[in-house]
């Protein structure tokens, strides 16, 4: 057999011992050439912009098509192993345009995205990305003039931040998921002040409102963005001038005093009212409170398991699955009280499709609800409590009367 070992570079053997041609495909060799590795490396992408020919003087048929090759976006910046990477611009297909930092051809690291309105670049967000996503601190600049400082996860405010309405109204405190759950302070133009809790964008449990221009503060229980219960009093004025005011009557009569109007039992109204308050709150609180703040990690898993052992597989299960899922925790509910409480966690009345979620939101609005009926926390509002499956576990409830507790109570509703 001829020995091809020492002949041109034209040919190589293969590993059966034939010959080849020793070529490179012309697309393998532009491919290598366009390789982009290194810094300052202009990109263009192209789009088709495909219209009518309707030039008379032209041979082609007058509805014949004119394809012309156009600018879509553009990169300009650092490049690794054909990926972007390191520092770069890129100017988008809708002339929006980034300036920072990427990773693996995503933006990563500190960066600033402008927006295009009318021709003109403005400031959007500046800040922290983190795989392409809005992740750690930046400042965001809405169109309609409020601007938001704070922390970011996946592309949403979460953690603490401060937000400047177009109104001049100003929040800072706790945020979830893009809307204002947890602790902050709002303060109005006009001067109005509220201290306290909020869920879902909404006040919502205990808080203190300040009215400016009346001199009154309201401090009490909040349900869905609206005060329930609680004192309204008027504040004291030190600043105010103090001295002999000149009286209503210039004669020498005298008013009778009248007697004071009190109630019989403020005390055990205001118990009561404060009762149905939290009550009506537990049920809010299970809507929208983040799982993980309403449970542990293990209460979760636990949740979880269970449900997975009845869901075959599945990811929801019907209304009859449920029952068994809450009489293998000791809670035999009727059909009716069952519909009233997932109707009260946003369930459809036809949906019999139940997740998880509404699995885990239904106890937990189940023992918060029993949780407020056996502790008396009006002695100790301040107090921050634990998270209502917690509090269940350590106090030993009993399911089966608790669930005769809340069947009789259901039924004087």
């Amino acid at each position: 057999m001829e020995d091809y070992s020492n002949k041109s570079s034209d040919y190589q053997v293969s590993e059966a011992g034939q010959s080849e041609p020793n070529f490179e495909h012309v697309w393998k060799k532009n491919d290598r050439k366009a390789q982009k590795n290194g810094p300052h490396r202009s990109i263009y992408w192209v789009k088709k912009n495909t219209k009518l020919n309707t030039d008379k003087g032209a041979r082609e048929p007058v509805s014949s098509l004119q394809t012309k090759w156009v600018s879509s976006s553009r990169y300009i910046g650092d490049w690794k192993e054909n990926t972007k990477e390191g520092f770069g611009i890129q100017i988008y297909k809708n002339k929006d345009k980034y300036e920072g930092l990427w990773a693996n051809n995503m933006r990563h690291g500190q960066g600033t995205y402008w927006r295009n309105e009318a021709g003109k670049l403005k400031r959007e967000y500046t800040g922290d990305w983190f795989e392409d996503k809005k992740h750690g601190r930046g400042t965001f600049f809405y169109k309609n003039g409020d601007r938001y400082d704070g922390f970011w996860v996946n592309g949403k405010p979460q953690g603490e931040g401060r937000i400047i309405y177009e109104s001049q109204d100003i929040y800072e405190g706790q945020w979830h998921e893009g809307k204002k759950s947890g602790y902050g302070v709002l303060v109005k133009k006009n001067g109005d002040h509220f201290e306290g809790h909020w869920v879902n964008d909404k006040k919502e449990g205990q808080g203190s409102y300040l009215f400016s221009e009346k001199n009154k503060l309201f401090v009490g229980e909040w349900v869905d963005d609206n005060p329930k219960c609680g004192i309204y009093t008027e504040v004291e004025d030190k600043e105010a001038p103090v001295g002999n005011d000149r009286p209503h009557f210039m004669d020498d009569y005298q008013m009778p005093k009248l007697p004071s109007i009190k109630l019989e039992n403020p005390t055990e109204i205001l118990e009561k009212a404060m009762g149905r308050t939290k009550k009506e709150r537990a049920r809010y609180r299970a809507q929208y409170i983040p799982l993980d703040e309403m449970f542990t990690n293990q209460e979760l898993e636990d949740l979880q398991q269970a449900f997975d052992s009845v869901a075959q597989g599945e990811s929801e299960v019907n209304m009859l699955t449920l029952k068994t899922l809450f009489s293998d925790i000791g809670i035999f509910p009727s059909d009716e009280m069952l519909n009233d409480l997932l109707k009260s966690l946003g369930k459809e009345i036809d949906d019999d499709e139940i997740s998880f979620e509404l699995y885990a939101r239904s106890v937990a609005l189940l023992l918060e609800e029993n949780h407020h009926m056996d502790d008396n926390s009006d002695a100790n509002p301040g107090v921050e409590k634990e998270s209502p499956m917690k509090s269940a576990h350590e106090s030993d409830i009993n399911m089966g009367d608790y669930q005769q507790e809340y069947s009789q109570e259901y039924d004087e509703m």
